[in-house]
């Protein structure tokens, strides 16, 4: 979760490759926000419907999902 936002998605093999992988993102893209925790296992048909599914990328790929950076 970002301080302000609604965060960045991951898929990884550990929290810690999770943590890394969004700090990343975040310091790249909103240097300015802080990571304030972590959600793990996100069911993402939960996520919001109207912007997050939408601009994510595969969540069975290992990396950032969301936002949908490289794709």
């Amino acid at each position: 979760m970002l301080s302000a936002g609604p965060g960045i998605g991951v898929t990884a093999a550990s929290e810690a490759e999770a943590r890394e992988l969004a700090e990343a993102t975040r310091a790249r893209f909103a240097p300015e926000a802080v990571i304030t925790g972590v959600t793990p296992d996100v069911d993402v048909s939960t996520l919001d419907a109207a912007h997050v599914v939408p601009n994510a990328g595969p969540v069975v790929v290992r990396g950032v999902w969301f936002p949908r950076l490289s794709l």
